[in-house]
């Protein structure tokens, strides 16, 4: 059975929670599916501050590759791509006083004043090629970018990220995915119809646990280490579960999202609205896995 949380439970939960964090194919049709994946608007944005939270909570740290001490000791430059709102550079930059961070992105939705004086923001597409010299850069980290990368770009953008980190530097790539353990009916058909929809696109999230092959086919970076950690998605994974299952409906229970996958789903938008509550139903007899997986190597 699962566990049957009233709306206001739900929401001193997630209070909970962050009370805990506190403390320690046309150019115009693309541009249309890509609002279902970019921030656009203060709610995305706010689900993007959440899930670096969420993050930090799940890993307890900010980042998996040995950086620390050379952040607190050492100016180090720190680089942050498809940085979005830029939710990670700006606690970073709060801790480590002594280094530079500089995020980079192409919609900039990034804070341009209210700022710590040793962050900036640059817009600029990394699909078009880092616009920085070679070995500029001690930390180079890339996040959630799996649903908009292709499956042809990944050596690429990979291949940039290590050629602007300098010798001994080290580059990060974040990436959220699902399993099969636990999941429902509803559930696989969304997931197979979020599958779908990026594969549309070019886009393979199968790729994701293979990234670090990527990585280590680049002679700078042979050795490749994974940071791996999982959550149960719903109210069944506690406080966690039910964030976590507050940025998947988020992300899913929109109009753009539904304008996106009814169609990849034959089913009409009402029905899909229908499909959206019996989710949240599903969730609390279910215990699907989500898991969240860093790769991080040490260029030569």
């Amino acid at each position: 059975m699962g566990n049957n949380i009233s709306s206001s439970e739900r929401k001193n939960k997630k209070i909970e929670f962050y009370k805990e964090i506190d403390n320690r194919t046309t150019d115009l049709e693309v541009e249309k599916e890509l609002k279902y994946y970019i921030p656009n608007n203060y709610e995305d944005i706010d689900r993007e501050h959440m899930f670096h939270f969420f993050q930090s909570r799940i890993f307890q740290n900010n980042f998996s590759s040995p950086i620390e001490e050379r952040l607190l000791r050492e100016e180090c430059k720190v680089l942050d791509i498809g940085c979005g709102p830029g939710t990670w550079l700006l606690d970073l930059a709060s801790k480590y006083k002594k280094s530079l961070f500089y995020g980079l992105d192409n919609n900039s939705v990034y804070p341009n004043e209210i700022k710590p004086s040793n962050l900036n923001f640059i817009q600029a597409d990394m699909f078009d090629g880092l616009p920085f010299p070679d070995n500029e850069f001690d930390f180079v980290r890339e996040s959630s970018m799996s649903f908009l990368v292709k499956a042809d770009q990944w050596d690429f953008i990979i291949s940039e990220m290590i050629r602007v980190t300098k010798p001994d530097g080290y580059v990060e790539l974040h990436e959220p995915y699902s399993t099969f353990n636990g999941i429902g009916p509803v559930l696989s058909k969304m997931h197979d119809a979020h599958t779908l929809s990026c594969l549309q696109r070019g886009v393979d999230m199968k790729i994701i646990i293979n990234i670090d092959r990527i990585i280590q086919s680049n002679q700078n970076t042979p050795i490749v280490y994974k940071d791996e950690k999982s959550c149960i998605l719903g109210p069944n994974g506690d406080k966690i579960g039910i964030v976590i299952q507050d940025l998947f409906m988020g992300f899913h229970d929109n109009e753009v999202a539904m304008e996106n996958l009814s169609p990849v789903l034959g089913i009409s938008k009402e029905e899909y609205k229908i499909m959206m509550k019996d989710l949240i139903e599903e969730f609390k007899n279910t215990s699907p896995e989500y898991k969240l997986i860093r790769f991080w190597a040490k260029k030569n």
